[in-house]
């Protein structure tokens, strides 16, 4: 009987931490995350053929103001250019997620640099 009653405490405190923490989530992203306006200006991304990885940064956990989102592409239909990295840089504004900036890398399969990303677009 003890048993039940232990795991049944146990259940009821990670079920209401998991409603917590969603409601920490809310408020701390106050309104789309930059993660959510990335992929609904790429929506391109759900259809193409090249592998894609994301990520999503923020300077602090609690209450961050600045945040990053990396995008790189690679596998693409082009024979020069091995690897595509765009950085969209986001600031917390009065509560809402604007971006700032936005760069664009390439990694090259040719030439003197082919193993970091450079500015510069591949030849």
């Amino acid at each position: 009987m003890n048993r039940l009653v232990v795991i049944s405490a146990l259940c009821l405190g990670v079920l209401s931490g998991c409603a917590t923490t969603q409601n920490l989530v809310s408020k701390v992203s106050g309104g789309s995350t930059p993660l959510d306006q990335v992929l609904n200006e790429r929506s391109d991304l759900r259809k193409n053929l090249a592998t894609v990885e994301l990520r999503q940064y923020f300077n602090k956990v609690e209450n961050p103001t600045v945040a990053e989102v990396k995008l790189t592409e690679t596998g693409l239909m082009d024979d020069s250019v091995r690897s595509i990295r765009t950085v969209y840089s986001f600031k917390n504004i009065d509560g809402q997620w604007k971006r700032v900036d936005t760069q664009k890398e390439y990694q090259c399969y040719r030439g003197k640099n082919t193993k970091t990303f450079q500015k510069a677009k591949c030849a």
